[in-house]
């Protein structure tokens, strides 16, 4: 199309896109200053009063920093807290969503007693007051009538509200909760922590060697680990994905390995086995901050990788080559500890290997390996 369809010669026009490009710049950065600059700042505009207010996603376990734009007491938009290092500068779908979720028409804003019976769908309404006094009877009747306060169980969705639900239920002596992490992080939780005495994070960006256990980084929900792991890529990292499916990490990664389902316990104790075998663990740090190392040795024996081919349909000659590299590179190496881990009975097992697979190795607070949770 010629100078002469659109009176715009090509110097006119980068100079123009130049400015528009310019100005959209400019607001962006406008609109990041202006949510971040004071915890409670407000200014009147065209649409209306409008408040910045920072806060927490509680769409998930990571709990990124965000700054809430209200407008005349709604929310109107969910924004990243630059200020909040943990999360990034970034706030992914599921936390914009989150803005919507205080509106939902379907959500319970009274307390419901059924009328009718088990699955019938009859509710009434009822103030608080009626509802606290009513499970406070019946929490002390079924003490008292059961002798067992297990007998209980206290189940609360993800968010703040389910930290709440677990003080409620430890104080009345119930050990039955069903939450988020019931489903999610529970045996990642108790198998670390049953090791180092907390639930890691693992330093992706400096780690020289990485094997992702079923852990779909590329292609799962963003959180801030996933922003490590995209920076980490253009490294000269290794990073090995152990997953039954190809996906969008089995394709970045530089080997994969379909493994068998629900056979992970059996391939990281074979990693252990050769390890302890050859002689490859971290000695020292094994000597100072660890016990009943000895008692691995012994348990590990019959776990070799020749037992464990025919567990979870990975070579021996593979898994050998994996446990290698995996303790030349420590203590910059990582297993990645994983989120939605609760899937087989012997899950926490799993874990508690993975956990024991750091420490022998020394990769365990040092740059590159696995570090104690930040938070």
């Amino acid at each position: 199309m010629g100078k002469g369809q659109l009176g715009l010669s090509r110097r006119k026009f980068l100079q123009v896109s130049g400015a528009a490009a310019s100005s959209i710049a400019a607001g962006g950065l406008f609109n990041t200053v202006k949510a971040t600059a004071s915890e409670h700042s407000t200014l009147n505009s065209s649409k209306g009063k409008e408040t910045f207010i920072p806060s927490a996603c509680g769409m998930c376990v990571n709990k990124c920093g965000l700054v809430a734009h209200v407008v005349d007491g709604r929310i109107e938009k969910l924004n990243p807290n630059h200020k909040f290092f943990k999360s990034r500068s970034m706030l992914c779908a599921r936390g914009n969503a989150g803005a919507a979720e205080p509106y939902n028409p379907d959500r319970l804003k009274k307390p419901l007693l059924r009328v009718g019976k088990r699955g019938e769908g009859k509710w009434k309404e009822i103030s608080w007051k009626e509802a606290y006094k009513l499970a406070a009877e019946k929490l002390a009747e079924l003490k008292q009538k059961y002798q067992n306060r297990s007998s209980v169980a206290f189940v609360s969705t993800e968010g703040f509200q389910e930290e709440f639900f677990n003080m409620l239920s430890t104080s009345y002596g119930s050990t039955n909760t069903v939450r988020h992490p019931t489903l999610c992080l529970a045996s990642v939780i108790q198998g670390w922590s049953s090791v180092f005495g907390t639930y890691p994070d693992a330093d992706l960006t400096e780690a020289d060697f990485v094997l992702m256990l079923g852990a779909n980084r590329a292609e799962s929900f963003v959180t801030p680990d996933t922003i490590d792991f995209q920076k980490s890529m253009p490294k000269k990292q290794t990073l090995v994905y152990v997953d039954p499916r190809f996906t969008s990490t089995a394709a970045k990664s530089d080997k994969w390995y379909a493994i068998k389902p629900g056979t992970d316990l059996a391939f990281v104790l074979a990693l252990i086995h050769v390890i302890v075998n050859e002689n490859l663990y971290d000695e020292n740090f094994v000597n100072k901050y660890t016990y009943g190392f000895e008692d691995l040795v012994k348990l590990v024996k019959q776990y070799t990788p020749e037992w464990a081919e025919k567990e979870c349909e990975i070579q021996a000659d593979e898994i050998r080559w994996i446990a290698r590299e995996y303790a030349k590179y420590a203590p910059r190496s990582v297993v990645y500890p994983g989120r939605r881990t609760s899937w087989y009975v012997n899950d926490v097992y799993f874990r508690r290997a993975c956990a024991i697979l750091t420490a022998i190795t020394g990769s365990w607070d040092e740059p590159g390996g696995i570090v104690p949770k930040s938070s």
